[in-house]
């Protein structure tokens, strides 16, 4: 398996319709971060290949596990990683290296932390950005399109409030507020197609991913919550 050159914009088109997943840290249990994505894609409509990893376990939710990477058939056009520390930036190492094309970095620890973790943070993004794999977050809660079911996420929210498809997109830097919004919008009976939470915009950032979203012929209101803009121009 060997890294491709790819259009930068390309691979966010990938993550909100992606035909194949990897979850590294993959849990049974559908209540944690790792378990809860799976829960959501299988639930939720979508229909690509799933490969949930973990080399502790067969079986998570009713699906075969993989004991690592390189076991899988083919390579993952999408991937999430759930698990700590070293092991986190270790995976996304692997993930580049082998020709995913974006990745989902759930695990925090890194710039929200101190400047160490965001001196690792930066070093990890322009790694995996070389290898041609772009990579959202870390410490972000997920990527939701409730329109393709490819629901990267681990937010509670859907789970209390049940998603339905429509006119509206969401785009935050805060997980919160990716989905308060989304609550609010589904009380009053509007759906929501797009919930994204883009954490700690080491590589993919709000705006960027709001210039592919705002693709979206369904959509006809686009909401972004901005801390900061890194890449203003």
């Amino acid at each position: 398996m060997t890294a491709a050159v790819r259009d930068p914009r390309q691979a966010l088109r990938t993550a909100l319709a992606p035909r194949s997943i990897a979850v590294i840290g993959a849990s049974d249990n559908a209540h944690k971060i790792g378990g809860r994505p799976i829960a959501y894609l299988q639930r939720f409509g979508w229909t690509g290949a799933l490969y949930p990893i973990n080399p502790a376990r067969d079986q998570v939710q009713g699906l075969r596990t993989w004991a690592d990477l390189d076991a899988l058939p083919e390579v993952p056009e999408a991937a999430i990683v759930a698990v700590p520390g070293d092991a986190a930036v270790d995976a996304v190492a692997q993930l580049a290296a082998a020709g995913t094309a974006i990745t989902v970095l759930m695990s925090s620890g890194f710039g929200e932390v101190d400047a160490a973790g965001k001196a690792r943070e930066r070093a990890m993004a322009a790694s995996a950005r070389a290898a041609g794999m772009r990579l959202v977050g870390p410490n972000s809660q997920g990527l939701a399109n409730f329109g393709t079911g490819a629901v990267l996420s681990f937010s509670t929210m859907f789970t209390e409030v049940a998603p339905q498809d429509g006119p509206v997109g969401i785009i935050s830097q805060s997980g919160a507020m990716s989905v308060i919004p989304y609550g609010l919008l589904r009380g009053r009976g509007i759906g929501v197609r797009h919930s994204h939470a883009t954490g700690n915009d080491c590589d993919v950032t709000v705006c960027e991913l709001a210039t592919v979203v705002a693709e979206d012929p369904g959509l006809k209101l686009l909401l972004l919550y901005l801390e900061g803009i890194p890449d203003p121009w």
